[in-house]
């Protein structure tokens, strides 16, 4: 009777198992193996059983405003996530005739996951602007902090931060020195204390076959205070470029006003001879509850050779901000860059979401010598609501000072975003 009973017991839970998998654990075959039901060879053959067909199942992870799959046991993973990002703006012109309207400033799609725990890989694209460009594409082996492909590269604060996350429409006046994304090959680690990044890299994916160039850099980060509301960050970067490996030996800088639907008002026009960059940033943050401060301040120098003078460029922001609503920018220690802000009361749940107030003072210049590319300091005032954690939208107005030779002007600019993201 006894090995009718195990017989029985062992053939119900084998094919229950693929339906009542979540059910029917490891806690159920030691409760029927103390109980004599079964034997330790048919235990041992139904947790063998079990275990493997609790890892072969896929589970639909709907986590983190977006949805994606993945392995039982978290080994193997795929999700889809995305942005979009509709930007409004009007100039109150002073000289120069600006250009006003709309524009879908990011339209992205990505899928991202990992392969066996440890290796960890994205592909993203953007369709912003009626163009296709390829955003993040890399492969990574975790265990070792190494990372191959196109991604961004060992930089500035602001840059590093996401633009889901960014306190304001457009990074700062000075970003135009930082590098942002290359093909290259990056080791990167980090503990409770800090960051340290490095790595060498060539063009951007779409980059011109003229122009390929190489380059390498590094970040390193240190926060001796990194709590829930209370953070201390400080940093420090720097890169070495070739930024051509033809005869053409070619440069030019140029930038907007922190508004991206208008023209450059600030540009060096082409320069010649140059042999190489060398560019650098310190970098600066603190939150203290509701409110929150952040600054740095980048350099290029640019040699050059056939009898061109050498010339020096440089800029800076710093701002401060305050949430109305209470919550405090989220600071991702492994990244040193700071992360998602999640309201306290959603919209969604009949709260009034985040309120954000922030304000900016940025200054690039690029004059030196007789390169007279201009200079242009920004004021900016912002306002965020944030309705939900993947929900915000952004108010920007921007004062504008561009003097560039003897041309001067001074727009006022008020622009809107309204963003989605899900991940």
């Amino acid at each position: 009777m006894r090995s009718l009973t195990a017989g029985i017991c062992g053939g119900l839970l084998l094919a229950a198992a693929p339906a009542f998998a979540g059910n029917v654990d490891q806690k159920l075959l030691d409760m029927l193996l103390a109980n004599g039901s079964i034997t330790a060879d048919q235990h041992a053959e139904l947790a063998a059983d079990l275990e493997q067909q609790q890892e072969s199942q896929v589970k639909v992870a709907t986590k983190r405003g977006g949805i994606g799959l993945e392995t039982a046991d978290g080994a193997n993973s795929i999700g889809l996530e995305g942005r979009i990002m509709v930007d409004f703006m009007a100039a109150d012109k002073d000289n120069i005739d600006l250009p006003t309207g709309a524009e879908f400033r990011r339209a992205r799609v990505a899928l991202k996951g990992q392969i066996q725990h440890d290796w960890a890989y994205k592909w993203q694209v953007d369709f912003a602007e009626n163009d296709v460009a390829i955003k993040d594409m890399y492969i990574a082996y975790k265990p070792w902090g190494v990372q191959v492909g196109q991604f961004k590269m060992p930089s500035s604060l602001e840059e590093l931060t996401s633009s889901k996350y960014i306190t304001f429409m457009e990074r700062s006046l000075p970003n135009t020195f930082a590098t942002g994304r290359r093909i290259g090959l990056g080791w990167s680690t980090y503990n409770d204390m800090g960051t340290v990044a490095i790595a060498g890299y060539g063009q951007e994916t779409g980059g011109s076959e003229d122009e390929e160039g190489f380059g390498a850099g590094g970040r390193a980060t240190f926060a001796p205070l990194n709590e829930a509301g209370r953070v201390v960050h400080l940093g420090a970067w720097g890169a070495w470029e070739d930024p051509s490996d033809t005869d053409t030996d070619l440069l030019r800088l140029r930038q907007r006003p922190e508004a991206h639907v208008t023209d450059r008002l600030v540009d060096t026009g082409t320069l010649m001879g140059v042999e190489d960059l060398t560019k650098w940033g310190v970098e600066a943050a603190a939150v203290a509850g509701p409110f929150s401060a952040q600054g740095e301040y980048m350099s290029m120098d640019v040699s050059r050779g056939d009898g061109f003078d050498d010339v020096d460029f440089d800029g800076w922001y710093a701002f401060a901000s305050w949430f109305l609503t209470g919550e405090s920018r989220p600071y991702k220690g492994k990244a040193g860059a700071f992360d998602r802000v999640k309201p306290q009361h959603p919209v969604t749940s009949g709260g009034l979401g985040a309120w954000e107030l922030a304000v900016r003072r940025s200054n690039i210049d690029l004059t030196d010598g007789v390169v007279t590319g201009g200079e242009m300091d920004n004021w900016t005032l912002g306002l965020n609501w944030y309705l939900t954690d993947y929900m915000r939208v952004m108010l920007n107005y921007i004062n504008v000072e561009a003097e560039n030779g003897p041309y001067e002007d001074e727009p006022n600019l008020i622009q809107a975003r309204f963003q989605i993201d899900w991940k």
